[in-house]
């Protein structure tokens, strides 16, 4: 198994429009118990788990990065990164809003990581744009 020690960033990456997050890992609080209990609490666990090879903590931070990836995109996207000045940087808001739904066990008092120990320090989602589409007429109705 992996060292999954102390505080670790990680990036988690949507291959085919360049999305991405990092995350950083808090691995006192994300320990293989609290990522057994995360990644059984959805379905599809034993697919999730199979697709990193077993490695449960490994499959929590993926999902964590792929859910935080769809909530940025559902509200319109967002880019920043961990050097944007602490009052303009929404990573703390993503965190705590990612956190706080169902599954990720909540916000924990005085920790950033929540329960899951994991939150989002940077991201660059772009959502569709006007020139990412394109119209084609397929037929007349």
């Amino acid at each position: 198994m992996p060292d999954y020690t102390g505080i670790i960033q990680y990036k988690v990456k949507e291959v085919w429009k360049d999305y991405e997050v990092t995350l950083e890992v808090n691995h006192a609080i994300l320990t293989v118990e609290v990522a057994t209990l995360i990644n059984q609490f959805w379905s599809d666990d034993h697919w999730r788990l199979a697709a990193e090879n077993g490695d449960v903590v490994r499959t929590v931070i993926r999902l964590f990065g792929s859910t935080m990836i769809q909530m940025l995109l559902s509200e319109g996207g967002a880019q920043f990164n961990n050097t944007t000045r602490s009052g303009d940087n929404p990573g703390p808001y993503w965190t705590a809003d990612l956190h706080n739904e169902e599954g990720w066990g909540g916000t924990q008092g005085g920790t950033p990581y929540g329960f899951c120990g994991i939150r989002v320090i940077a991201a660059d989602v772009q959502a569709l744009s006007f020139d990412d589409v394109e119209l084609e007429a397929v037929g007349y109705a």
